[in-house]
């Protein structure tokens, strides 16, 4: 979507920034006054009763596939096809609601004359001799993009076109159907989903197809297409999008983006690393892909170097020979292709590379490149990490403020250790997902060891987010969250989805508030950020991707007060609501001071504070006070909470 991909491109050019995302003050004061004062004590205020909202499980996609499977076989042929009371051939389900009333809904609708089925439909003179079918002999260069900005799709679609298996799991009927009723299998938001649909498809003045279309009769593209405008209310909904998603909604599997450039000399790409990553994710039959775009060349430098800008290309092979590094790309249009070095009529190919190196003289779309230009037309690399042999868990949960029993905590038991893919989802309200208009929320996600060690901490605003790390043999816990239900009040569902080498499970874990803390302060270690500030009294920080956070750990004996002044930090939420703050922390004890989170996506981060403290009289000062205040169910026996 236009949104998410704008959120990419502000992503990158944020990692291009010399000054990074977070500028931290050059000068804190962090000074500890031993001065001792006697005051009386005071008590910490009251708050509500815990709550506990208790995730669920949601049934396995084999036993909706099973269903599925067996109702299709159960129609029999009859004169009156079916007709999909959800999904009607009307211009509402072009362009909706106020998507219609917009110019591009009008210009969509506009596209469309009618709605046609296959075998009305008027096909390209080429494919005339064809039967309708749903498969034949499906190939990438048999998908089509139509009248549609959804390459994000298309060229997703052209991957898995290379793996016929993977591309027959999503296409429930895999046969033409006469009746015209088809299922299909989408992963929506991390969870998988079985979409009933008709085969009444948008046609032109002409009665050929608007939208994407399948050479040689195919329908499995156009069909796709449609289940997925469904499931989103409208074709105008897939407009615009990541290559990400596109790979998730068709295969489930997760995914990693690496950036190809940055003018961070501290931040620079490793393309080395990255280019042996292609080649690993190749040899491991990973799919992958990458959008063309970079803001510094205009339409006509990629319009003279054959290539289309803001547009998505698939990577179907890289090979190595000799010095030389190439990447074979493929344009889902179909046509238009690479103009510059070893393009296919180029007069200067070394003859031994030519030999090893399938080529074409067609207009078809499909490339070689070499690598070292890459960064300089596309901005970053999808892999998803397809494996036949991966164990996977998916679970549906809701986020909740913290001041409640945790619901968004699930043990992990790794009896043989393993690599894990971790993804959370924003899944809306949970049962409808606008992918142009729901926003993307700031989300986080932690592995703790059964120690109480952080194993990996992942942070970041978007509508997922995927922790990849690997584990010995163990037992775990993850914790998903999001600040924006502490910042914004918003209580979006969520779902969990988790990849893993070997056999291991998940299952919900009752958590209490104080694990916040304990969490967020193992990240706090695992970051190695520590300033003394005497007296056995420590301030730990981390950040990630915007996002700050301050621990204070108090190993003295005595009570310390710290003041902690956040009003020179720009473009930030806080955790408590506010930007001075004082604590009052009790001896052998830590606690979570604030985390600070952006409030402005598109505007960097600046994070200037100063911390000072006082150890106080123990006869008089034993017990936790805050301000603003945090609820005593924070108070835990080791850690203490502050949101």
């Amino acid at each position: 979507m236009e949104r998410r991909r704008k959120r990419q491109e502000q992503q990158q050019q944020q990692q291009q920034q010399p000054d990074d995302n977070i500028h931290r003050a050059r000068s804190r004061k962090l000074s500890l006054s031993l001065d001792i004062v006697n005051k009386p004590n005071f008590s910490p205020p009251r708050v509500a009763g815990i709550r506990s909202l208790l995730s669920r499980e949601i049934h396995s996609v084999h036993d909706h596939v099973a269903e599925s499977s067996q109702s299709v076989g159960s129609i029999a042929p009859v004169e009156r096809k079916f007709s999909d009371p959800e999904f009607l051939p009307l211009p509402e389900s072009i362009a909706r609601g106020d998507e219609g009333t917009s110019f591009l809904g009008v210009k969509y609708q506009g596209r469309v004359a009618g709605w046609l089925r296959p075998e009305r439909i008027r096909w390209p003179t080429e494919d005339k001799h064809y039967p309708i079918a749903v498969f034949n002999q499906p190939h990438p260069k048999d998908i089509i993009q139509g009248r549609l900005g959804n390459c994000w799709l298309i060229a997703a679609l052209s991957l898995i076109a290379e793996v016929p298996q993977i591309l027959y799991k999503v296409m429930i009927t895999k046969r033409h159907n006469p009746v015209g009723l088809y299922r299909v299998r989408l992963c929506n938001q991390g969870i998988w989903q079985v979409v009933t649909i008709d085969d009444l498809l948008p046609v032109s003045t002409s009665n050929s197809l608007v939208f994407s279309r399948s050479k040689k009769k195919q329908l499995f593209a156009p069909l796709i297409e449609k289940a997925l405008a469904k499931m989103h209310g409208s074709y105008m909904a897939l407009k615009s999008g990541r290559c990400d998603e596109g790979l998730q909604t068709l295969t489930g599997e997760p995914c990693e983006v690496l950036f190809l450039r940055s003018s961070d000399p501290e931040k620079k790409p490793d393309l080395n690393q990255i280019w042996l990553s292609i080649l690993q994710s190749r040899a491991k039959g990973y799919l992958m892909t990458c959008p063309c775009s970079n803001k510094r060349f205009s339409e006509q430098i990629f319009n003279r170097m054959g290539l289309e800008s803001d547009h998505a290309y698939s990577i179907l092979d890289a090979r190595q020979v000799n010095s030389q590094r190439l990447v074979r790309l493929r344009n889902p249009w179909g046509e238009k292709e690479w103009k510059g070095a070893v393009h296919e009529n180029w007069t200067k190919w070394p003859k031994a590379l030519r030999n090893k190196l399938t080529t074409s003289s067609v207009n078809d779309g499909v490339f070689w490149m070499p690598w070292e230009q890459m960064p300089s037309f596309f901005s970053s690399v999808t892999i998803c990490k397809v494996n036949a042999n991966w164990h996977e868990a998916r679970k549906r949960g809701q986020f909740s403020d913290f001041s409640s029993t945790i619901t968004s905590a699930y043990g992990l038991e790794c009896p043989y250790g393993a690599e894990l893919e971790i993804e959370v989802f924003n899944a809306g309200d949970g049962n409808y997902y606008n992918r142009l208009k729901d926003p993307d929320v700031d989300l986080f996600l932690i592995l703790l060891s059964s120690n109480g060690y952080c194993r990996a901490y992942k942070h970041d605003v978007d509508y997922y987010i995927t922790l990849s790390t690997v584990v010995p043999p163990g037992r775990y816990l993850i914790l998903a969250g999001s600040m924006s239900v502490v910042n914004y009040m918003v209580y979006p569902a969520f779902n969990l989805v988790v990849h893993g080498s070997q056999p291991f499970v998940v299952h919900d874990q009752p958590a209490s508030y104080e694990l916040v803390a304990d969490a967020f302060h193992a990240v706090a270690v695992r970051a190695n950020n520590r300033q003394d500030m005497g007296g056995g009294v420590s301030i730990l920080t981390f950040d990630d991707n915007g996002n700050f956070g301050l621990v204070c750990e108090n190993k003295s004996n005595r009570t310390v007060r710290l003041s902690s002044n956040f009003q020179g930090s720009k473009n930030v939420l806080s955790s408590r609501h506010a930007f001075q703050m004082i604590d009052t922390i009790p001896a052998r004890k830590q606690q979570l001071i604030a985390i600070f989170t952006r409030k402005m996506f598109s505007n960097d981060v600046q994070i200037a504070y100063q911390a000072s403290g006082e150890l106080l009289d123990p006869d008089h000062y034993t017990r936790a006070k805050n301000n603003p205040p945090i609820p005593p169910q924070a108070y835990g026996n080791v850690f203490e909470n502050c949101f």
